[in-house]
């Protein structure tokens, strides 16, 4: 055997050394290249349902809501990710158990969480898409029509407000928020 003496150590030829690159079962190919996916979908589902849940521990009892552009974003991911499937089972060359898992995963979340446009009043606070805050936050306020409009971001929106709740509510803001409300009128 050729071997060579690099410090003191015994060195092994390169032509010794195997040069066949380990093989792996497809139960570790199929670990190894969906663990990431995997971890990244669960990481992104924990972070927005403890958003929801905060959101929800903001704003309290729901009085009234404005869901509608929830079912529309909600309609628009379903039809997204069956198209994606269609596509995928066309063309018959994509690996199915990921794309799955990423429809899967966005099904999930599309369905779990509000719509930028999702509008709630609550006992405690109100909600605007992701954004929640509790009436003493709130920026600036008026109460106009059916609505409670607010800053956020220093923008004006808005969350519906009947009538039944606009006294309760008056008292619940001049108490919490007495220098905040906004003198313009509609």
């Amino acid at each position: 055997m050729n071997e060579n003496r690099v410090g003191g150590a015994t060195r092994l030829p390169h032509a010794s050394m195997s040069s066949v690159p380990p093989t792996l079962s497809p139960g570790e190919l199929v670990t190894l290249l969906l663990l990431p996916e995997l971890l990244l979908l669960a990481a992104a589902i924990a972070v927005s349902q403890v958003l929801v849940l905060l959101a929800r521990a903001q704003v309290g009892a729901v009085l009234a809501a404005d869901r509608r552009s929830e079912r529309r974003w909600r309609l628009t991911v379903l039809f997204l990710c069956l198209g994606v499937l269609g596509w995928v089972l066309a063309a018959g060359t994509v690996w199915l158990t990921p794309v799955l898992l990423c429809i899967a995963g966005a099904l999930l979340l599309g369905f779990t969480t509000p719509s930028a446009r999702t509008a709630i009043l609550g006992v405690g606070g109100v909600q605007r898409g992701w954004h929640a805050r509790r009436y003493e936050s709130l920026e600036e306020w008026r109460l106009t029509g059916d609505h409670l409009r607010f800053r956020l971001f220093g923008e004006w929106t808005a969350v519906p407000c009947p009538p039944e709740f606009q006294a309760d509510l008056r008292a619940k803001l001049t108490q919490l928020a007495p220098d905040r409300e906004s003198p313009f009128q509609d």
